[in-house]
C-alpha cells in the first residue's frame, strides 16, 4: 500500500513539474512576442529618424519626447538595443545616438534611482552604444561616477565600462579612486581588462592612474601594475622600485617581475638572478616568474642560472627554465651531462621538454598536411 501511495506522489510531482515547464514555456512564449512587436513599433519610429538625420535635418522633438517617457521602462530600452544593433547600418545608429545623447543624460539620472539591476542594465546599454569618437556629455559621466556609489556589482563593472567607453581619462580616474576607496568587491583583473578598452588617450590615462598610484588599494594598484605591462615599457624606474621593494605585496612584485619579463631593464637583470637563485621553497613563486622573465636576457650567467635552476625541487621552476633555455636557443644536446647524470629532477625536465617540443612539431606537421 505504501509503495502505491509512494507511486502516485511521485506521479503527482512529475505531472506538476510538466504543467510548470508547460505554463513557463507560454509564458516566455508571450515575452517572446511582446518584445518583437515593441521591437518593430520602436524600429519604425527610430528609422524615420534616421532618415531625417540622412538628410541633414534635426530628430523631431516629439520623438524626444517619446523617447524620455517610454525609455523609462527597461523593456524598451531593451528593443532599442535590439534596433540599434541588429536593424540599422553602424552610421545610422551612431548618428541617432548621437542626436538622443540629452535623453540618455536624462535616463541616466533616473536609472540611478531604479532597481541594481536595471541601473546596470542602463549602464551596458550606454557603453554599448557610445559612439566611437564622441565624447560621453561630462555631466553622463559625473552620473556614472555616482553609479559607483550603489551596492551593486554589475552597476559598478557596467558603469566602469561606460567611463571607459567615453574616451576621459579624468572620469575613468575618479571611478577607479571611487571603487579603491569605498572597498568595492572587483577582480584586478576586471578592472585591467577594463582599462585596456579604455577608448581614449591611454598616455594620459596611465600618467593619471601613476599620480594616483600610492592612495589606491592593493587589489587596485595589481590591476594598474598589469594594464602597465600589457600597455608600455616606459614606467620601468617606478615599476622597479615596487619590485625591490621588500615590504610590497607579494603579488605586486610577482607582477613587477613580469613586467620586467616583457620590457628588458638592464638593472632588473641581477635582481632576476638573485629571485632565481634563492632556493627558500616559500618564495618559489619569484624564483618560477623570475625563471620565465629571464627568457629575454642575454648572457652567459643568464644561461648557468637557467642550467642551475633545472636542478630546483620545484616543478615549476624547472619548467620555466626549461623554457627560458629554448629561447636562448641552448640545445638539449649541451646539456648531456644533466642527461647523464644523477639529478632526476632535471633528467626528467629536459625529456619532458624534448617530448612536448616532438609533439608540437608533429602537429604542425599534420596542420600544414591539411
Amino acid at each position: 500500500m505504501r509503495s502505491e501511495v509512494l507511486l502516485y506522489v511521485y506521479g503527482m510531482i512529475c505531472l506538476g513539474m510538466i504543467g510548470f515547464n508547460l505554463v513557463y514555456h507560454m509564458v516566455l512564449r508571450r515575452r517572446e512576442r511582446g518584445a518583437g512587436f515593441r521591437s518593430r513599433g520602436l524600429l519604425r519610429r527610430v528609422a524615420r529618424q534616421a532618415e531625417r538625420l540622412r538628410a541633414g535635418m534635426q530628430v523631431e522633438k516629439r520623438h524626444l519626447r517619446y523617447l524620455r517617457r517610454s525609455l523609462s521602462n527597461v523593456n524598451a530600452l531593451v528593443a532599442l538595443d535590439r534596433v540599434l544593433t541588429h536593424e540599422l547600418e553602424p552610421c545610422d545608429a551612431g548618428r541617432y545616438v548621437r542626436a538622443i545623447q540629452p535623453v540618455l543624460l536624462e535616463l541616466a539620472i533616473l536609472y540611478r534611482k531604479k532597481e541594481a539591476v536595471q541601473c546596470a542594465y542602463f549602464a551596458y546599454f550606454a557603453a554599448r552604444h557610445q559612439p566611437a569618437g564622441l565624447l560621453m556629455l561630462e555631466s553622463m559621466q559625473e552620473v556614472f561616477v555616482t553609479y559607483l556609489g550603489l551596492d551593486s556589482l554589475y552597476c559598478h563593472v557596467n558603469a566602469l565600462q561606460a567611463l571607459y567607453a567615453s574616451g576621459t581619462a579624468e572620469s575613468v580616474v575618479r571611478a577607479v579612486a571611487l571603487q579603491s576607496r569605498t572597498g568595492a568587491v572587483m577582480n584586478d583583473k576586471i578592472l585591467t581588462d577594463g582599462l585596456l578598452s579604455f577608448a581614449g588617450d591611454h598616455r594620459r590615462l596611465e600618467v593619471l592612474l601613476w599620480e594616483r598610484f600610492e592612495r589606491f588599494d592593493v587589489r587596485t594598484q595589481l590591476a594598474v601594475l598589469n594594464y602597465t605591462r600589457f600597455r608600455t615599457g616606459e614606467w620601468r624606474e617606478r615599476i622597479f622600485s615596487i619590485m625591490t621593494d621588500g615590504s610590497r605585496d607579494k603579488e605586486l612584485r610577482l607582477s613587477a617581475i613580469r613586467y620586467f619579463g616583457r620590457y628588458v631593464y638592464e638593472p632588473a637583470r641581477k635582481w632576476l638572478l638573485d629571485f632565481l637563485a634563492d632556493r627558500d621553497p616559500l618564495l618559489w613563486e619569484y624564483a618560477a616568474v623570475s625563471a620565465a622573465g629571464l627568457a629575454q636576457y642575454a648572457g652567459g650567467d643568464v644561461v648557468r642560472a637557467l642550467i642551475g635552476a633545472l636542478h630546483s625541487g620545484n616543478w615549476y621552476v624547472r619548467y620555466n627554465a626549461a623554457v627560458s633555455l629554448e629561447a636562448h636557443q641552448v640545445a638539449y644536446s649541451d646539456l648531456s651531462e644533466l642527461l647523464d647524470g644523477s639529478d632526476r629532477y632535471a633528467r626528467e625536465m629536459i625529456l619532458y621538454r624534448v617530448e612536448s617540443r616532438l609533439m608540437d612539431q608533429e602537429a604542425a606537421r599534420e596542420v600544414s598536411g591539411i
